[in-house]
């Protein structure tokens, strides 16, 4: 498959926030907040389990217990080398990490008992591509998490979001509903059984210094929510100041689903 530009923002983003990413002071919402998004899940010892844009496999070292092997696969080589030492730092001996692309990905059909994307959605162009190879993938009777920040409801703030998100990341795309999320799964003919969202305040500081984004941009941005807090045009971000620091509010969905045996 032909790398196109976005593939290349995608990879070379993720190279720049490898050091950083399992550094709960930058990533905190990534490195944590885990247990929630797969307690739908019903999980075996003989489970076989695969984690779409898996980055350097948070997701994965989850499950690692609670399974009998887990298959990160990423397109980024630095956040897979990142992941594969922090998993045998841990002891993960059961999680393998493979390079390639989640819109095409290297494996038989109907090989994993469970399928889970996490936070990666809205780094991808076009998600049903992605979305149909992990449904190929899942064997019938299977289970799939998708999980992703979530869009506000009305159309105008998804948008300013999304500006702010480019901003800080030039490999982000949109961010979708939780009722996108659902009928993406839908259409492909598996189950949802369910959708668990979350609520998380973060301080704004360390999500700039974790993308490594230029002052220009980590000033726009701010500006942007100090004008929120003063009455300004909503940014979707919930913009508050503690004690003289901005901090803002991620909302994050989680849906569950079958497919039909």
């Amino acid at each position: 498959m032909m790398v196109d530009g976005h593939d290349e923002a995608v990879k070379t983003a993720f190279t720049t926030q490898a050091p950083a990413f399992e550094d709960r002071r930058f990533n905190r919402t990534f490195a944590t907040d885990v247990e929630w998004i797969f307690e739908r899940l019903d999980l075996g010892n003989d489970h076989l389990a695969l984690d779409v844009a898996g980055g350097t496999g948070h997701a994965a070292r989850f499950l690692s217990p609670l399974v009998r092997a887990v298959v990160v696969l990423d397109a980024t080589a630095a956040m897979l080398e990142t992941g594969r030492e922090a998993a045998v730092e841990r002891g993960c001996s059961n999680v393998v990490f493979i390079r390639g692309d989640a819109a095409a990905m290297p494996f038989l059909e109907s090989s994993f008992d469970v399928v889970v994307c996490r936070f990666a959605v809205h780094h991808f162009e076009e998600a049903n591509e992605q979305l149909t190879e992990m449904v190929r993938c899942l064997r019938p009777g299977g289970q799939l998490v998708l999980a992703d920040l979530v869009a506000d409801a009305d159309p105008a703030v998804a948008a300013a979001q999304d500006r702010l998100e480019r901003l800080r990341d030039p490999s982000h795309t949109r961010l979708l509903s939780p009722a996108e999320l659902r009928r993406g799964l839908e259409t492909l003919g598996v189950v949802v059984s369910g959708t668990d969202m979350r609520e998380v305040d973060r301080p704004l500081a360390p999500w700039l210094a974790q993308t490594g984004a230029a002052d220009e941009v980590a000033a726009e941005i701010s500006g942007a929510l100090r004008s929120e807090i003063d009455g300004g045009p909503s940014t979707g971000f919930a913009a508050h100041d503690e004690g003289g620091e901005l901090w803002f509010i991620q909302r994050f969905a989680s849906v569950t689903a079958r497919k039909p045996s």
